[in-house]
């Protein structure tokens, strides 16, 4: 193993990398149902989407975070809100028609626009 392997990366590229692929699946979980689908490869779209932001849970304890109070609270409700989703549309799919449909069931709107202000909220200056 060469040295530039063997370093281990900071807390603020740990922070900065766990924040941009959060930001990137709240992306994806703000768009429409196509646009998810297609993102996720129409491979188990519910389950990893789900997942994926959920892995956002990290950034609330990261030692060189720079989480504001709000943007903590908004993570926090949206990883709540993603708990609610029932069993039954975390399916294991891997076609487009199964995934579409799994991301077409009503509980998404709401986790869509949840997604949209919470990006809003990271984005603010």
């Amino acid at each position: 193993m060469n040295e530039a392997n063997s370093e281990k990366i900071s807390e603020e590229e740990e922070f900065s990398n766990a924040y941009y692929y959060f930001l990137e699946a709240l992306t994806i979980l703000s768009g429409d149902v196509d646009t998810q689908c297609k993102a996720m490869g129409n491979f188990n779209v519910a389950w990893e989407l789900k997942d994926d932001v959920c892995r956002g849970s990290y950034l609330l304890d990261m030692p060189k975070g720079k989480l504001s109070a709000e943007e903590k609270n908004g993570i926090i409700e949206l990883i709540a809100a993603l708990s609610r989703i029932p069993n039954s549309v975390l399916i294991a799919a891997d076609t487009e028609v199964a995934n579409k449909k799994a991301m077409n069931n009503p509980c998404w709107i709401t986790l869509r626009k949840k997604a949209y202000k919470l990006i809003q909220i990271l984005h603010k200056p």
